[in-house]
């Protein structure tokens, strides 16, 4: 554990403990690795972390023990945020994740597991965000071949999962203590990476011919959580579901008091936390099918709001499906157009055929 002034004060103030008498070093990996990088369960995408999964990030707790050394004069300024385990408190800084996992998931508490998960990597791929919704991202919940480690068998139950097999499946990240929780991907075929999952990078925008949730990836996006249907798309002779779902990136804005999220073109207003919103929309000759869910107003928007002196206003009732736009298939009109007219007939086939006789 690194104890320096610097260091105390920063970790302190980020998990929001004041019983913390410093930042945790890792335990694990080879001479390179342990006790000379942080504990990656704790800090996760922290860049001084043993290994790097997503995102890497210079917090000001790095940049606290670089002064520390007395080395260094750090510009805070320049700090990267990270927002893993920022105000969780004592328990998440200082306990095993399955302590955090048991305590939420009492009779008693039945609160989210956030920020580690539970749900086990498999297919068909049902994706999430990541804390910050900078990401789509994965569960890293896998199946080990052989049990884990006593100290890292992290659940007493899993869903979806056989009583008695828990001890076989952890994170995929051993640094991580197995800890399981969401992580960036990247979609691949052929063994060749084709886009990566990080909202904000416009090159990760789905091929058009794919895009069946009808995402779009950029500086202004974030992750959003889809409900539990699939999407789908529908023509007037074919209905096709993709094979992963769960959430995308969209592009949204912080206005009125309220957060909206953007889909193609068309602008959906977030009334409260949980609201759904159908989304029914034509594109490319499809029509894609699917719903979104609201994040809280102040995950997104609170910050914006506060640097124009405004903020997000209480829930309110959100207006019926039928106030947003919905594209419908006619199928009626479809067939008529293509069926040839009885004008065509007379004009065009009748001259033939009089050849013919």
């Amino acid at each position: 554990m690194v104890v320096t002034p610097r260091v105390t004060a920063e970790v302190r103030a980020h998990f929001g403990c004041q019983d913390l008498e410093g930042a945790e070093l890792e335990d694990q990996g080879e001479d390179g690795t342990a006790l000379t990088h942080w504990e990656k369960r704790v800090f996760e995408n922290e860049a001084m972390t043993g290994t790097h999964t997503q995102n890497p990030v210079y917090s000001r707790i790095t940049l606290a023990l670089m002064e520390d050394t007395g080395w260094y004069s750090a510009n805070y300024s320049m700090a990267q945020e990270l927002g893993w385990g920022r105000g969780l408190g004592c328990d998440f800084a200082m306990k095993s994740c399955k302590e955090w996992i048991v305590t939420k998931t009492a009779k008693s508490s039945r609160k989210s597991i956030h920020p580690f998960c539970n749900k086990v990597k498999r297919d068909p791929l049902q994706t999430e965000c990541t804390d910050d919704r900078s990401s789509v991202a994965l569960c890293n919940l896998v199946e080990h071949p052989t049990p884990l480690p006593k100290q890292y068998q992290n659940f007493d139950r899993i869903p979806n999962v056989p009583r008695g097999k828990e001890e076989y499946y952890g994170g995929s990240v051993s640094l991580a203590d197995y800890c399981p929780y969401n992580q960036e991907f990247t979609w691949r075929a052929n063994n060749t990476i084709v886009r990566g999952s990080h909202c904000l990078y416009e090159d990760n925008n789905p091929h058009s011919k794919k895009n069946f949730a009808l995402e779009k990836y950029g500086s202004n996006s974030r992750c959003f959580d889809h409900t539990n249907q699939m999407w789908e798309e529908r023509t007037c002779k074919q209905v096709r579901q993709w094979q992963h779902w769960g959430s995308g990136c969209y592009r949204y804005k912080c206005e009125a008091g309220r957060l909206h999220i953007m889909v193609t073109n068309y602008t959906y207003t977030c009334y409260h936390a949980g609201q759904e919103i159908a989304i029914r929309i034509m594109q490319n000759e499809w029509l894609h099918k699917g719903a979104l869910i609201c994040p809280p107003c102040r995950d997104l928007c609170q910050e914006e709001f506060a640097l124009r002196g405004e903020h997000c206003k209480p829930g309110d009732e959100h207006p019926p499906a039928t106030f947003y736009h919905r594209d419908k298939l006619d199928c009626n009109n479809a067939a008529r157009s293509k069926a040839p007219s009885l004008a065509f007939l007379l004009t065009v086939l009748l001259p033939v055929l009089l050849r013919l006789r």
